[in-house]
């Protein structure tokens, strides 16, 4: 991307409205921004299908906007500070006003400071939030970068095979395969597959039997050819770091290609896709494929919870917010597990940035600075020290307090 020329084109950029931009992309181009822009409004905006539902997300946005503005003047920002973040903070809002902006993903990153706009199409985010810092709040960012966002997509049929390397940054067609009798007829004609017993004459035709040996050579075909597309599979994930795989195909034929993976090809399959093979477009199956990765995640998110409950009493496991919190500070955290309906407002520690709900800090901790949301900025501690963040809403999140953590190691007495 071409760097920023003016302030002056910068604004008449922002105004127009740019649409979204590539994870990697933008995140090089927000980390070479660091603190240059002064405070920078960061908002992470689900826009699942249940959010999209009677617009649901544009009210809570509305929401989390207002109280960010409201608590400029709590925190103590300067008169000049407020206006331009407010400003920042109106321009988010309007973004998320225009649907053309917001087709074709289940999550927005938007990125607002005095000169300065950017958005980010996702394939989810891990929960809503508007933060205010010095710097963009990026740690999401940088994990669906480094994080398992590579997949192969196969969608076959009993005559040939096409493969898709599906990205992040959009999604390119691999060669394809093609069955060795992909050019025989697919239907049998009753004449020319009628069989004679020897020695027969005239009208000695047994009926049926060239038919039944005809559909048998099909079927033989047809498992041989996806025989040939498993190893095909194979192959590709030995010859590239594809993270997972996605299948596909018409009808019932679209889960016909997993019982010719090995098991641990099997493990990598994130979903099956129900679609036509020879019509469908590369960009259907990247915009399908993202999908299955979203539910991938929150299904894996759920599924710490198992782990959670296993390791509580251990030592090896926290189940409510200080507790969590304090593990997070020593960087035990090996999985953080978030109530995405809960708020927690807080402190952070002026020195060595200890979150906390409690309004005093320990000796030698500076002072307590309050913090809109603790769950928030927990969020990104956790994603800055490569931890995996799990989030998880509804009657999976009454299992714990509103934060708890799977550890890397217990903390020494």
């Amino acid at each position: 991307m071409a760097p920023i020329a003016s302030r002056s084109s910068s604004k008449r950029r922002a105004a127009a409205g740019r649409g979204p931009a590539t994870v990697t992309g933008a995140l090089a181009e927000l980390l070479a921004i660091g603190d240059r822009r002064g405070w920078v409004v960061s908002c992470y905006q689900k826009l699942e299908p249940g959010d999209r539902a009677g617009e649901k997300y544009r009210i809570k946005l509305k929401n989390r906007l207002r109280r960010a503005a409201e608590r400029l003047r709590i925190l103590g920002f300067s008169h000049a500070e407020r206006e331009g973040l407010e400003a920042a903070l109106s321009r988010v809002g309007a973004h998320f006003q225009q649907t053309s902006n917001l087709a074709g993903s289940r999550g927005l990153a938007v990125f607002a400071a005095d000169g300065y706009f950017r958005a980010v199409a996702m394939p989810y985010v891990l929960k809503s939030r508007v933060v205010v810092d010095r710097t963009p709040v990026v740690g999401e960012l940088v994990a669906l970068a480094e994080g398992g966002t590579r997949l192969l997509a196969v969608v076959a049929d009993r005559r040939s095979a096409r493969f898709f390397d599906v990205g992040l940054e959009g999604v390119a067609e691999l060669d394809g395969l093609l069955a060795p009798g992909a050019a025989r007829p697919a239907r049998f004609h009753g004449e020319r597959g009628m069989m004679r017993p020897h020695g027969a004459r005239g009208g000695g035709a047994i009926p049926g039997v060239g038919e039944y040996r005809f559909h048998n050579r099909i079927r033989e075909e047809r498992q041989r050819h996806l025989a040939s597309v498993a190893d095909a599979v194979a192959a590709h994930l030995r010859a590239k770091p594809f993270d997972g795989v996605v299948v596909g195909g018409a009808g019932t034929d679209a889960e016909a290609l997993l019982p010719h993976l090995g098991a641990p090809l099997r493990s990598r399959v994130l979903g099956v896709l129900r679609l036509p093979p020879k019509q469908v477009g590369a960009a259907e199956v990247r915009a399908l494929s993202l999908e299955l990765l979203a539910d991938a995640a929150q299904r894996s998110a759920v599924e710490s919870l198992a782990e959670l409950a296993s390791l509580l009493g251990t030592g090896m496991a926290t189940e409510s917010v200080e507790p969590t919190l304090r593990a997070l500070s020593r960087g035990q955290v090996r999985t953080l597990i978030v109530d995405g309906n809960a708020e927690v407002p807080g402190y952070r520690c002026s020195v060595g940035g200890r979150l906390t709900e409690r309004p005093t800090c320990g000796r030698g901790e500076g002072e307590s600075v309050p913090v809109a949301d603790l769950l928030d900025e927990a969020i990104e501690d956790a994603l800055h020290q490569r931890a995996r963040v799990a989030v998880v809403h509804g009657r999976e999140a009454r299992r714990f307090d509103r934060l708890a953590a799977i550890l890397r190691f217990r903390a020494a007495e």
